[in-house]
């Protein structure tokens, strides 16, 4: 599609992003990451520069694309919109032309530099307007597609961009990003209903007689979480560990320098689901969270079992960031 044309039936493109939400500087990329990302910031302490520089340029990128979505008051136009000017101008940077934003410039380059298919980038941008558009799930299936969507297709961009192309690996990378896609969702159930989404598929809320007014009541509540809650959540709790499971033989594949980083953030996610429990499945009130302690104890243990030292969790509890 030529840039600056509009999609059928939608808001015409506007010729250049919201001036609120303009993509950060290069100097800001860091910082963007701590405050945006704190689970891949953790893990992102093991991999050494100038690769870790590249990681931080594609968080950044991907997550500047979620606020895209999240940020900013626009209407549901307006944000398609803006998604439509960023893919057509990502595409634009992708094959060599000029580009405004300085983002583009450096993350496009690297990107096309090594090789790594574009549609990852749009794929991504798909699942943002599956956001603005309000989607709902029917199946399971349905959403593993929208989890492959906003969160695998950025593990297939980093394993891609890191030298790793085989089919194998790279399907294995993409159940880590479902799995942890999932974990974010059973997490942020709550958060997600307050600002209308809903991501639990109706086919799973149907068979375990879950309604959307149980979640209204039990959200505004102070009553246990309904016992068909609590069964959806471990259903997708199951099917995350089941994914993280399949995923883990595949880091063994990958770069050396960015094995500990990825093994360290599969386990850290996937200790969510602890939280979970111990909170007695109340995703809609509570957050649960995992402690800087506990993160440092499962990289230290995660690091032990790839046979790998680091000392880069060293250092007093309270430098790393809670999930």
């Amino acid at each position: 599609m030529t840039a600056g044309a509009p999609r059928a039936g939608e808001a015409p493109l506007r010729s250049s992003l919201d001036v609120r939400i303009r993509p950060p500087l290069p100097h800001q990329w860091t910082s963007y990451l701590a405050t945006h990302g704190r689970s891949f910031s953790f893990a992102s302490i093991l991999i050494p520069e100038p690769y870790r520089a590249r990681l931080i340029a594609v968080y950044a990128y991907c997550r500047y694309t979620d606020d895209l979505v999240d940020r900013g008051r626009q209407t549901r136009g307006q944000a398609l919109a803006q998604l439509d000017y960023w893919l057509d101008a990502s595409e634009s940077a992708y094959r060599g032309e000029p580009t405004e934003h300085e983002m583009l410039r450096v993350v496009m380059d690297d990107m096309a530099s090594a090789n790594v298919p574009f549609a990852y980038a749009a794929d991504l941008i798909r699942g943002m307007r599956m956001d603005v558009l309000g989607h709902r799930y029917r199946t399971l299936d349905e959403l593993r597609v929208y989890c492959y969507r906003v969160a695998s297709v950025v593990g297939l961009w980093l394993t891609e961009l890191f030298g790793v192309h085989d089919a194998p690996t790279l399907a294995r990378a993409a159940r880590l990003g479902i799995a942890m896609q999932l974990t974010n969702i059973i997490r942020d159930v709550g958060e997600d209903w307050a600002r209308g989404r809903l991501y639990l598929p109706r086919d799973l809320m149907r068979e375990c007689g879950l309604t959307t007014q149980q979640l209204d009541e039990s959200r505004r509540g102070t009553r246990p979480m309904p016992p068909a809650y609590v069964s959806v959540v471990q259903q997708l709790m199951a099917t995350a560990d089941e994914d993280y499971s399949d995923a883990w033989p595949g880091i063994a594949a990958l770069p050396e320098f960015f094995r500990p980083a990825v093994a360290v953030a599969a386990r850290v996610y996937a200790a969510i689901h602890e939280a979970v429990r111990e909170n007695d499945y109340d995703t809609l009130r509570l957050r649960a969270t995992t402690s800087a302690a506990r993160k440092l104890t499962i990289a230290r243990a995660t690091l032990s079992e790839l046979g790998m030292q680091s000392s880069a969790f060293e250092r007093p509890t309270t430098a790393i960031p809670v999930i």
